[in-house]
C-alpha cells in the first residue's frame, strides 16, 4: 500500500523549558511596536558597539524592535561576536541585521608588503600576532579563490604500506603515536627537510569513509617510517579485501611549490610565497588569511541549564568569511584533525546553542576551513533560507550534537550490550521536550557548493539527533562525501531524529573519487516519520566502495522514499546496510553500479518495501547484478510490488530473490538525460505515478540582500 505523504505541521507547537515554541510560524510585528535603527559602518560604529548598543538599552527596559543597517565594507573580527539572552528580541519586535551588498564579517586579514622574488615567485612577510609571534596559518584565498597549497605529489597519492599504533599517557592525557610506513615516492617527498619544515607540513590521510590530518613529527628515511601524534587513534587502518588502499599527500612542502596558483608558507625565509597565474599582477592582487584564527565569527549561547534561550534575530543579506577549522593545535599553531565521521569535531563559522527562533535569509557564507551553519542542543524553529554556502572547507549546515548513540548512553540497561541487532528493537516514537531539544528548524533554498575544501568529510546538510526539521529545494553540489545526512544512532537504540522532511533537493557531483562509504542521502538509526521525497541525485562518485544513491544505514527504520531520481552511482541506486520496516516508492533508479539494489545484512524481521519503481541501465550485463546477502536463517526480508526492469542493452532475467517485471521504461531521451516517460511505457501500467522531477533544487538563484 502507498503511503501518502504528508507535510510536516506549521503550526504544531512543542513546550521547551519555560517557552512554547511555535513550529516554523513567526509572529507578525504587532501595530504600534516603534522601531529603532542603528547603522554600522568601516569608519563608524562597528559590528561588536552594535551588539553592546542594544544590550545596554535593553538591560535599561528597551523593548523596541531594533534594525542594524550594515554597510558596505569587510569588518575584520578578533573575537567572535556573541549573542546572549539579553541580547533577544520578541516574535513581535525583533532585532534584525541587513548587510547591504558586500557587507562581510571577515576572521582574516589582508597580507600586505608582497614582492617580486623573480623566477615566477612572490612573496610577503609571514603576519605575527599581538604577541610578535609567526601567525600559522592553512588557508589563502587570492583575488576571493582559495589557492592551492603545495603539495606532493601534484595529482594523486602516496600509498600506506603498513603502519603501527602506539597508546601512551602523557600528563595523565592518552594519546596515540601513529607510525606509517610508505611508498618510495613518499620518502623522495620528505628527504632533506629539517625539523621546523617538517613541523609546517601537513600529512593528510584518508581512510575509507574518514580523514585526518597532523602534522609530520618526524620520518625515518632507513625504514619509510611517518611518525605522527594525536589524542585520537587512526579509524580502521585495515584496507578492506577488493577496495582501494588507504592513501595520503603531503601539503606546504617545498618540492611541491611548482605551479601557477599555488602557494606556500616558508618557516625557513619568514615569508608567505605564491606562484602567480597568468594575467595576475602585483597592482591587483589580494591575499587574504585567516590570521585571527576564529573557529566561529558569531556565536549564540543560550543557557540550557536555566531553560533560557537567544531568540527572535534576524540576519539578511550579510557575508561571513575566513574562519579556521577546529581541532587540537600544535604547538606551531598547525590544527591537528582526526579521522571521524562528517567532520563532526570541526565548528561552524556560524555557531549556536540554545537559540530559538534565528532567523539567516540571503546571507554568504564562503572561503572558510569549517562548517557554514553549525546549530547544536536546544535549537527550535530557526530558519535558514535562500543563503549561499560556496567554498567551505567542511560541510554546509550541521544540525544536533555530535554526541553518538545518544539514548544509548542515557539508559542502564544497554550499557553491556554490545552488538546493537541482537538486542529487543525499540518501537517507540520518541519526542524530546527537554531544552536541549533540536525540533522543528527549516533549511530551504540554499546553495551549497564546494565542500570539504579542508575537511574532506564535511556533508552537504547533517542532521543528527534533531527531529520535526524540513530540509527542502537546496542545491547541493561538488562535494566530497555525503549529501545529506539524517540521524546521528547506529543501530536500534532509539533515536530523536524522526518526522524529518527531506524534499526537493538537488544533489549531484558528490564523493568525486576521493571518499569512500557515502550516500547522496544518508539514513542511520530510528527515523520514524522521515519521508524522503522528489529529489534528484546525480553523480556519486566513490574511490572503493559505496557511493550510493540512496543509502540505509545501521538500523534505519519508518524512513519511506518517494519520487525520487537517482542516476550513475559507483555502487547501489538503493542500499540498506540493516533496518526494518522502510519503504521506496515509485522512484528511478538509473546506472547504478556494482549491484542496483541491495541489502548487506539480512534480519529476520521486514527490511524494505520495494513498489512501482522503474530501476534502469544504459549498458553491462544482461541481469541485475542484486546484492542480497543470505545467512543461516534465510534470505533479506524484502517485499517486491510491481517494480520495472530494464537494461538498454536488452534484459533477460533477474537474478538471486529479486522479482519484477521487464520492459523498456520507454523514457523521453535517456541518451540526453531525460528521464521523463512516453505515454505507452509499462511503469504506466504497473501503477507508476510520473511526478516532475525538474521541481528539485533551489526556488532562487541569487543572495542579493533585499
Amino acid at each position: 500500500m502507498t503511503k501518502r505523504i504528508v507535510s510536516l505541521s506549521v503550526c504544531a507547537a512543542v513546550a521547551v523549558g519555560t517557552m512554547c515554541v511555535f513550529a516554523n510560524t513567526p509572529a507578525p510585528r504587532l501595530p504600534g511596536t516603534a522601531g529603532k535603527e542603528i547603522v554600522v559602518s568601516p569608519d563608524g560604529l562597528s559590528p561588536q558597539g552594535a551588539v553592546e548598543k542594544i544590550r545596554a538599552a535593553k538591560r535599561a527596559g528597551d523593548r523596541s524592535a531594533w534594525t542594524v543597517r550594515v554597510a558596505p565594507g569587510v569588518y575584520p573580527l578578533a573575537e567572535p561576536l556573541v549573542f546572549t539572552p539579553e541580547d533577544s528580541g520578541t516574535p513581535e519586535a525583533p532585532v534584525t541585521w541587513i548587510g547591504a551588498d558586500g557587507a562581510v564579517l571577515s576572521g582574516g586579514a589582508v597580507l600586505t608588503n608582497w614582492r617580486d622574488d623573480g623566477e615566477g615567485v612572490w612573496s610577503a612577510p609571514i603576519p605575527k600576532n599581538k604577541e610578535g609571534e609567526p601567525v600559522f596559518f592553512e588557508s589563502l584565498y587570492v583575488n576571493g579563490r582559495r589557492a592551492d597549497r603545495a603539495r606532493l605529489p601534484r595529482k594523486g597519492a602516496f600509498h600506506v604500506k603498513t603502519w603501527q599504533e602506539e597508546p601512551i599517557v602523557e600528563d595523565g592525557i592518552t594519546n596515540y603515536i601513529e607510525r606509517a610506513t610508505v611508498n618510495e615516492k613518499g620518502l623522495e617527498a620528505l628527504a632533506g627537510l629539517s625539523q621546523a619544515e617538517l613541523d609546517a607540513a601537513q600529512w593528510r590521510v584518508f581512510v575509507k569513509w574518514a580523514y585526518a590530518a597532523y602534522p609530520v613529527e618526524s620520518y625515518d628515511a632507513a625504514t619509510g617510517t611517518i611518525t605522527v601524534r594525536g589524542r585520537n587513534k587512526i579509524v580502521s587502518w585495515k584496507a578492506w579485501n577488493g577496495h582501494a588502499p588507504n592513501y595520503f599527500y603531503l601539503e606546504n612542502v617545498a618540492a611541491g611549490f611548482t605551479e601557477p596558483g599555488q602557494w606556500f608558507y616558508d618557516v625557513k625565509a619568514g615569508r608567505i610565497k605564491y606562484r602567480p597565474c597568468a594575467g595576475e599582477t602585483l597592482a591587483a592582487f589580494e591575499a587574504i588569511a585567516p590570521t585571527a584564527r576564529l573557529v566561529s565569527l558569531v556565536e549564540f549561547r543560550g543557557d540550557l541549564k536555566r531553560g533560557v534561550f537567544v531568540h527572535d534575530l534576524v540576519f539578511k543579506g550579510l557575508g561571513f568569511t575566513a574562519s579556521r577549522t577546529d581541532g587540537d593545535v600544535a604547538p606551531n599553531g598547525a590544527v591537528k584533525q582526526y579521522l571521524l565521521q562528517a567532520a563532526r569535531l570541526t565548528g561552524g563559522t556560524v555557531y549556536g546553542e540554545g537559540a530559538h527562533r534565528l532567523r539567516f535569509e540571503k546571507c554568504r557564507v564562503f572561503n572558510t576551513e569549517n562548517y557554514a551553519f553549525r546549530f547544536g542542543d536546544g535549537c527550535v524553529s530557526n530558519a535558514i533560507v535562500s543563503c549561499e554556502i560556496v567554498d567551505v572547507g567542511a560541510g554546509g549546515i550541521w544540525l544536533g550534537n555530535a554526541e553518538q548513540n545518544q539514548l544509548k548512553k542515557a539508559n542502564p540497561k544497554f550499557a553491556n550490550l554490545k552488538e546493537q541487532w541482537n538486542h529487543p528493537l525499540p518501537t517507540k516514537r520518541l519526542v524530546d521536550t527537554s531544552p536541549r531539544a533540536v525540533r522543528f528548524n527549516v533549511i530551504d533554498d540554499n546553495l551549497i557548493r564546494q565542500c570539504g575544501r579542508v575537511n574532506p568529510e564535511g556533508c552537504g546538510i547533517v542532521l543528527t539527533h534533531a527531529a520535526d526539521t524540513k530540509v527542502t529545494h537546496n542545491e547541493i553540489t561538488d562535494i566530497y562525501y555525503t549529501g545529506i545526512s539524517v540521524g546521528w544512532t547506529w543501530g536500534y537504540w532509539g533515536s530523536y531524529a524522526q518526522r524529518n522532511e527531506i524534499s526537493f533537493n538537488r544533489i549531484t557531483n558528490i564523493g568525486q573519487h576521493k571518499m569512500a562509504d557515502m550516500g547522496g542521502i544518508y539514513t542511520l538509526g530510528t527515523s520514524f516519520g522521515t519521508v524522503v521525497t522528489n529529489n534528484v541525485i546525480m553523480n556519486v562518485d566513490s574511490i572503493s566502495y559505496g557511493g550510493w544513491g540512496m543509502y540505509n544505514d545501521e538500523g534505519s527504520e519508518g524512513v519511506h522514499w518517494e519520487n525520487n531520481l537517482v542516476v550513475n552511482t559507483t555502487a547501489d541506486s538503493y542500499h540498506l546496510h540493516f533496518g526494518r520496516s522502510n519503504e521506496v516508492v515509485n522512484c528511478v533508479l538509473v546506472n547504478g553500479g556494482t549491484s542496483k539494489l541491495c541489502v548487506s545484512r539480512v534480519e529476520k524481521h521486514p527490511q524494505v518495501r520495494f513498489e512501482r519503481n522503474i530501476i534502469y541501465w544504459l549498458e553491462g550485463p544482461a541481469y541485475v547484478r542484486s546484492g542480497w546477502n543470505t545467512l543461516r536463517d534465510g534470505t533479506a526480508k524484502v517485499k517486491f510490488v510491481n517494480n520495472l526492469f530494464w537494461c538498454a542493452d536488452g534484459l533477460t532475467e533477474l537474478n538471486g530473490p529479486t522479482s519484477g517485471f521487464i520492459g523498456d521504461p520507454q523514457f523521453v531521451d535517456p541518451k540526453a538525460g531525460d528521464w521523463r516517460l512516453r505515454p505507452t511505457s509499462p511503469a504506466l501500467k504497473l501503477g507508476f505515478k510520473p511526478w516532475d522531477y525538474s521541481t528539485a533544487g533551489r526556488r532562487s538563484s541569487t543572495s542579493t540582500p533585499q
